[in-house]
């Protein structure tokens, strides 16, 4: 069965963590895991440096490298040769799957291949059940882990953690409190660590 982190903080998480990203996603591939994810608190300036890094891994391998290729010359209206079957199984079968979407006139992205080592974008969000958010006193504050399931879910968490970087107090960016009934569409959500709001409640 395989194991997946879900709740990783990187050094862009000041005094919390110390892991480089492109450490982390090694560990991960070196582990044979197929996703890594990275919830830095409160922002998500790690992101990019995760997108890159898994695929610097994913790239690598041989069906992705034969899709890019078939991909490439498709588009170019150029011919692609067969890959030898006994000597590249793993680039031949996605020849294969590439040759039966283009003549059935399917986009190539339907048959891209499964990455290596997925990456998971999230983030450890800052909650207080103070809506009004006054800066005359500290608020409570709890923790909450946001993780993007797709393209929606990954705009919507930037759009929310940015609104929240603006509307903050602390350098503690809070996201709107209707998180906590039901997260962003496209996001799932839990409860972070022994200071998110279910480990605390008496």
């Amino acid at each position: 069965m395989a194991f997946v982190h879900l709740h990783n903080h990187t050094d862009y998480s000041m005094l919390d963590g110390a892991t480089r990203v492109s450490d982390m996603v090694k560990r991960a591939v070196d582990q044979k895991m197929p996703a890594v994810a990275i919830t830095d608190h409160g922002y998500m300036y790690g992101v990019p440096d995760l997108d890159l890094e898994c695929a610097k891994y994913n790239h690598q391998q041989a069906d992705w490298q034969q899709w890019f290729h078939d991909k490439e010359n498709y588009e170019k209206g150029r011919q692609i040769v067969e890959p030898d079957a006994e000597k590249e199984p793993v680039a031949h079968a996605q020849w294969e799957a590439d040759v039966a979407a283009h003549e059935a006139g399917r986009d190539l992205d339907e048959v891209k291949p499964r990455p290596l080592v997925k990456p998971i974008f999230g983030c450890e969000a800052y909650f207080t059940p103070d809506d009004s958010l006054s800066r005359d006193h500290k608020p409570e504050l709890y923790h909450m882990i946001l993780l993007a399931k797709n393209q929606t879910g990954y705009v919507n968490l930037m759009q929310m953690m940015s609104d929240a970087a603006v509307r903050g107090w602390m350098k503690k960016p809070p996201p709107p409190r209707e998180i906590v009934r039901a997260p962003p569409p496209g996001n799932n959500a839990t409860a972070a660590c022994v200071t998110g709001r279910n480990p605390r409640a008496r």
